[in-house]
């Protein structure tokens, strides 16, 4: 998968009334104090804190309060906070392009021919998706790590389950799938996180879902995504232009405000 050379084609194809899966039921309660909790959670997201790159193809399901969408997305990130999001269609026009290397992002509406430069990648990711996520936090999730530089705090056995309480707030759940542990699931700033799939230690399906009121940038909105990871490599050297753009001259600036008024996964994309 080359981000360089790669066309860009955003799609999202909206229906109505389609019905969400179950969602993971955790566990409630004290538990039982578990000693072993920090070695155990170490081993399981040891793979995933070795990942400096990521490239994947991303499908894209979710629901907003009256809309169902789906979608495939080209994503490449890398440590600590660079990050390049494409989407694919099967013909017509590219649709846009997220770059950031650090700390400020590029969003490229090519069919509008507007651009919204000089604010950070996590405003920008909120807008689209209504996920307050940066790159560093987008990896982490994706990858099965939950928080990025997770430190984990106490655990408990609870029914089945190993519950880990990490620095921040996040908390992480473990269960026995054959003869190792995973990180089925988790919760951080008012969301839970769902991992399935697991292939070498690593999710290929990701689900997040809010469990809070007012998370994301328009308050009330349910966020319910499921992303799909194909095509995935890990580690693989990144050329510094893939977190780059090169826009024409007759862009149009345009605010993060009128973005943010756009709606998660609502920027107009044109006919196509």
């Amino acid at each position: 998968m080359t981000f360089v050379r790669a066309s860009l084609y955003v799609t999202f194809f909206f229906v109505a009334g389609a019905c969400a899966p179950s969602r993971v039921i955790l566990p409630q309660g004290s538990g039982i104090a578990y000693p072993a909790y920090a070695s155990l959670f170490d081993t399981v997201v040891a793979n995933c804190r070795r990942v400096r790159t990521f490239e994947a193809m991303i499908g894209i399901q979710g629901r907003g309060t009256q809309t169902n969408f789906s979608g495939r997305v080209r994503a490449g990130l890398a440590k600590p906070a660079s990050i390049r999001l494409e989407g694919l269609a099967p013909f017509g026009t590219p649709g846009f392009y997220l770059v950031a290397a650090e700390e400020e992002a590029t969003l490229w509406l090519t069919r509008q021919g507007r651009v919204v430069t000089d604010v950070p990648a996590v405003d920008i990711l909120a807008a689209l998706t209504g996920i307050p996520f940066g790159p560093g936090d987008l990896l982490a999730v994706l990858t099965g790590c939950l928080v990025p530089e997770s430190r984990p705090l106490r655990g408990r056995s609870v029914g089945g389950w190993i519950v880990v309480d990490l620095s921040g707030g996040a908390s992480a759940y473990l269960r026995l799938m054959g003869n190792d542990y995973h990180l089925v699931a988790g919760t951080r700033d008012g969301l839970t996180i769902e991992y399935g799939g697991f292939r070498r230690g690593m999710p290929t399906v990701v689900r997040v879902f809010s469990t809070e009121p007012g998370v994301g940038r328009q308050a009330g909105l349910p966020i319910d995504i499921t992303a799909s990871l194909s095509q995935l490599n890990l580690n693989v050297q990144l050329e510094k232009s893939t977190f780059s753009l090169q826009l024409p001259m007759n862009v149009v600036p345009m605010t993060l405000e009128e973005l943010n008024r756009a709606g998660p996964l609502r920027v107009p994309l044109g006919r196509q």
